[in-house]
């Protein structure tokens, strides 16, 4: 025999089977999950905050002409920053590589590798904005 719980829906009560309970439960944790780690995924890239959008009306080919601006203007900052800040970026951006594996590749820790990236962001922004 099923167990049936109760759930709300739509802000109404709601007996289910057990398992499509669970199933829910899972579901919204999965959900919560993701959003936190998108969450962290975009803190950690924090300089393309450069190239979002104004909260406002957009248009489409303004958006597009402006969007080519910043990311043309973004390309400009990352060829100063030099051979190994452009290989730090590319390694971290580029390749998706992990703080850890680019301290393998330059023979460095984790927490070097971070403030190297950390120097980079601010050397970005500073000439971006």
């Amino acid at each position: 025999m099923n167990d049936t719980v109760d759930i709300i829906y739509n802000g109404e009560p709601v007996s289910v089977p057990k398992e499509v309970a669970d199933f829910l439960e899972q579901d919204r944790k999965r959900e919560q999950a993701q959003e936190k780690q998108d969450q962290r995924h975009l803190s950690k890239s924090e300089f393309e905050t450069v190239l979002s959008g104004l909260d406002c009306v957009r248009r489409p080919v303004e958006d597009a002409a402006l969007w080519n601006l910043r990311l043309e203007n973004l390309r400009k900052a990352v060829d100063g920053l030099g051979d190994q800040g452009r290989d730090l970026i590319e390694l971290r951006y580029g390749s998706g590589l992990t703080m850890e594996e680019i301290g393998k590749v330059y023979g460095v820790s984790k927490m070097a590798v971070s403030k190297r990236l950390k120097k980079l962001h601010e050397k970005l922004r500073s000439s971006v904005t």
